[in-house]
Parts: C-alpha cells; sequence; structure tokens
C-alpha cells in the first residue's frame, strides 16, 4: 500500500451495512475502508442468531487446526436465514460494536492461543471474503499453519506478541488491501476513533511527516477541535525545534527519522503543560506555544474560506455524523459567499457507506450510493432520498427499505467543484471521488490506494484483542457497474511533502487555478 510514513503524534494514523431475511431486522454498517499506521472505523453490535440451520464452526483440536470449508455464491439467495451480513455487522448503525458471530460459537479453550488464532482467521476468511483476488485460500491457510508451527513450536500455546509481524504477512498473501491484519496496538485504535472515545493521553491534535531527505516534520493534517487547532497550526507548517530543541535527523531514512521526532513530541507531552513549537511557515519562522490535552479520537470534517473558494477537508467518514456535518459545511460555504468548493480526501482511508453515501448526496445526489454483492446473495443498495434527506438501503431479502441516516437541512452545492486525492486515499474516498467526478469534478492529485471497488467488515480474533479486516462486498455504482478500484486524478499532481513544507501546495495551487 502506497504512501509515506506519517505521525499522528507519537501515534501513526489512517481508517459498511447489511441486510438481514425476510424477517424484518435492522439494517446494520458496512465499512468502506482501508489500513493505515492505525486506523479507524464504527463498531458493530452481537448479532441476532441465525433463523435457519447452522453448524457452529470447527475447534481445533490438538496441534492441528481443522479445515474450513470455503463457500460459494449460490445462484440465488436463500432468504429463510440471516445474511452473512447480518451475522456480521447486525445492529443500529450508532451504536455498534466490533462483536461478530463465530466468537459467540467458538470454545474458549481455543480463544488465545496460536491455533485458535489460525483457526478464527480461516474460518472468517472462508466464510465471508468476496473479494477479487484469486489467491488459493486453503493452500495459503495450509502453508501459514505450516510457517508458525515452524517459527513457535506446537500451536496451542498463548499467542507471544511475535506472532502478529508473522499473521499479518499472512493475510497480506491474500492480495487484498482491503483483507488485513490488526495486531492488538492497531485494533484498540480502531475501536477508539470509531466511537469517538477519548485518547488515552494528551494529544497536539496534528499528524506529520518527516521532511523528505531534511529536517523537521511537516504537518499533513490538523485535527478540527484538538489544542493544534486551537493554537493555529496549519497544513505545511514545519515543526524545527520543540522546547528550544532542533528536530535534527539521525537517520537519512524518512521513515526512521518521523518515528525519531514522535519520540521528541512524546517526551515534551510527557512532561506536562505547555510545549513551544519553533515553526517554519513558508518562508517565515514563529514560535507557537500549544498545551496537549485529551481529546476525541475521531477525525471530523472542518472548512475555510481560501478567498472565493472554501475548502472542506473530510479526514475520515469512519464516524456516524460525518454526513450531516459536511452538508453543514456545505450551508455555511453557501452562507459565505463561496463561488467554489474543493474537498480535501487526502490520506482519507475510508470508513461507513452510509456516511460515504451522504456526503455524495451533497454535491450528486442523483448519484450517490451504491450496491453490494456478498457470497451469499444477500445483496444490498444504498441510496439517497433528495425529498426526505434519507439515507437507506434496500436488499434482495429486506422486506422493508431501511433508513440509515438522516441528513438534517440538507444542502446541495451547485458551484464549481474539486476534489484532492493522494496515494493515501482509499476505499470510501476513492468511491465519492468517482462519484463526483461521474458529477463533473474534477480530481487533483495522484493515483489512489485501489479499493474503491469492495467493502470490508472487522471482525475479532482470538481472545478479542486482535482483529482482522476481510473484504466482505464486490461494490457497483447505481448503475449496475462496477466501481474501480483506483481513481486516477483529472489533472495529476504530485503531493510533494518537500515543497509542502517550503509553502507549497502543489495540489490545493493546482485545484485553486482551476476553480478560481
Amino acid at each position: 500500500m502506497g504512501g509515506v510514513f506519517s505521525k499522528s503524534e507519537p501515534l501513526g494514523h489512517p481508517r459498511c451495512g447489511t441486510i438481514a431475511a425476510m424477517i424484518h431486522r435492522p439494517l446494520p454498517a458496512f465499512l468502506l475502508l482501508s489500513l493505515s499506521l492505525l486506523s479507524a472505523c464504527t463498531s458493530t453490535t452481537t448479532p441476532t442468531p441465525p433463523t435457519g440451520k447452522t453448524t457452529s464452526p470447527p475447534v481445533a483440536s490438538g496441534d492441528d487446526v481443522p479445515t474450513v470449508a470455503r463457500a460459494t455464491r449460490p445462484a440465488a439467495p436463500n432468504c429463510a436465514v440471516q445474511s452473512l451480513a447480518s451475522q456480521v455487522a447486525g445492529g443500529d448503525l450508532a451504536k455498534l460494536s466490533y462483536a461478530n458471530l463465530w466468537p459467540t460459537l467458538r470454545t474458549q479453550a481455543s480463544a488465545s492461543t496460536l491455533a485458535g488464532l489460525l483457526l478464527d482467521t480461516r474460518t472468517l476468511i472462508n466464510a465471508k471474503y468476496y473479494g477479487f483476488s484469486a489467491v488459493d485460500l486453503q493452500a495459503l491457510h495450509e502453508t501459514w499453519e505450516a510457517n508458525l508451527r515452524k517459527t513457535f513450536g506446537n500451536l496451542q500455546q498463548a499467542v507471544p506478541s511475535a506472532a502478529d509481524p508473522l499473521m499479518a504477512q499472512y493475510i497480506s498473501a491474500v492480495n487484498d488491501d482491503h483483507t488485513f491484519y490488526l495486531s492488538p496496538a492497531s485494533y484498540q485504535a480502531f475501536k477508539n476513533q470509531g466511537s469517538g472515545s477519548p485518547t488515552p493521553t494528551p494529544k497536539f491534535g496534528f499528524r506529520f511527516a518527516a521532511v523528505p531527505g531534511e529536517d523537521g516534520a511537516v504537518l499533513i493534517d490538523i485535527d478540527a477541535g484538538t489544542p493544534a487547532a486551537a493554537a493555529g497550526l496549519q497544513r505545511g507548517d514545519t515543526i524545527l525545534s520543540v522546547n528550544g530543541v532542533a528536530l535534527t535527523r539521525s537517520s537519512s531514512d524518512d521513515n526512521a527519522a518521523a518515528s525519531q521526532y514522535s519520540s521528541v513530541l512524546a517526551a515534551a507531552i510527557t512532561r506536562g503543560g505547555s510545549v513551544t513549537l519553533g515553526i517554519r511557515r513558508g518562508a517565515t519562522p514563529l514560535s507557537i506555544a500549544v498545551t496537549p490535552s485529551i481529546v476525541s479520537s475521531s477525525s471530523v470534517p472542518s472548512g475555510r474560506m481560501l478567498g472565493s473558494t472554501y475548502l472542506l477537508r473530510l479526514p475520515s467518514f469512519a464516524t456516524a455524523g460525518t454526513a450531516q456535518r459536511v452538508h453543514d459545511l456545505v450551508r455555511a460555504a453557501q452562507n459565505a459567499g463561496a463561488k467554489s468548493l474543493i474537498l480535501d480526501l487526502r490520506g482519507n482511508r475510508g470508513g461507513l457507506v452510509s456516511e460515504a453515501t451522504g456526503v455524495s448526496a451533497a454535491f450528486a445526489p442523483k448519484l450517490a450510493g451504491q450496491t453490494l454483492e456478498f457470497i451469499d446473495a444477500q445483496d444490498l443498495t444504498f441510496f439517497y432520498n433528495a425529498r426526505s434527506g434519507q439515507v437507506a438501503g434496500r436488499g434482495v431479502c429486506l422486506k422493508n427499505t431501511e433508513t440509515l441516516t438522516t441528513i438534517q437541512n440538507p444542502a446541495l452545492w451547485t458551484g464549481k467543484l474539486a476534489t484532492l486525492v493522494n496515494a493515501d486515499s482509499a476505499s470510501a474516498s476513492e468511491v465519492v471521488t468517482e462519484t463526483l467526478q461521474k458529477a463533473g469534478a474534477s480530481a487533483f492529485g495522484e493515483v489512489t490506494v485501489g479499493v474503491g471497488n469492495t467493502a470490508t467488515t472487522i471482525s475479532d480474533l482470538g481472545s478479542g484483542n486482535r482483529g482482522l479486516s476481510v473484504t466482505i462486498a464486490r461494490s457497483r455504482a447505481l448503475d449496475g457497474q462496477y466501481l474501480t478500484a483506483k481513481v486516477a486524478p483529472n489533472v495529476a499532481v504530485s503531493d510533494d511533502l518537500k515543497a509542502l513544507a517550503h509553502g507549497d501546495d502543489l495540489p490545493l495551487e493546482a485545484a485553486l487555478n482551476k476553480v478560481q
């Protein structure tokens, strides 16, 4: 997966719905997301047991991990049983957890062992995976069972932390960027940001990257409502010193330098109180005091005027209420007299299908939405009703249309429109960009990650402190055509971090020249 190594002081930062059977059940939530260093997503409630006949997943016996049958898509859905989608993501959109069906059926004896971890992994993948990968999944499972046995010996032992990087390699070999493994730290970060939980320690509220080949950390994003935003820090500001100590890299490797700078910032937070940052804004040196504090783990949209253009920054679709906030900001732009609008989706790793649909509706209501195809053929369609402001879902086995969220006082942007994307824009941001391109908007920046044609869901692994993202659906636009994986910008512009560190946001400048 492409992109720069970015840090969110001191941790890295990144990135949904189903239908039940004919029996009426609430429509749950699905994810359009992609992994970054730490990603975010909403959660899902513990599902109702299936209404049809079911068989409990196999349980690991001795040192061997049982073979699990690979599901195949039937010619027609069996609407008499609960959909796979409902099993793994059922419940109220606003009150979801990451629980899923399999941990409730699996015996706790295997829950925290390597054998149990491998069994959960192959069960979830074989039962749910419906992406475009051509990898032989059964052979992959057997290969990595052998690899872990060779590395650790008996698989009935508790899961060691050293298994996490190997599990990440295992799942990466599925060759699908929407299917990935989450270590305990990454999985907890998903849970925190999706729920909007307060950060466990004080934060500045910015993300940064090492300036390529130079000293200093360039800010690539400022979270709204955080100490960094209150202090007036901006994208492109370059931190040159912390409390008077220069940020001088000890390695020529940019990733290593970013980790070094993260440690310096973390130490400053630990000491407590105000932190003085020596920054460069363009060519101007500044000294800015910031007092880190406990903030929400969620990243929310924000906006500001740049002349007659409104820049709307959308860092994630992962939090319920994102679409409502975007509609409110669009209306604020209109009230401020903006003639053009730029939607900044750089670094946005995705989130909820329903929120992405609601965001698209602020710009292209007739095109907002998509159809998700599942391995059990209980497909569903998300769409927007402009008359009611409702984002809703309907499906082949759903008795009634389900309302997922309602936009209050919805806005409709009719002026000039552009989007910004980069090599770290993924999933829901790819879907929204493609939708707006169809509506006539121009995209500026870099080719995106390449997971815009699928959706995923997150499940517990083992004892619940590790997670697995599995591609659970293929995505079609409302016109029936499969969405593209990668989004190519209309105007290719490098999101050059060195240029940004010296005052030039090249994609933004190109978009401003087009729309103003």
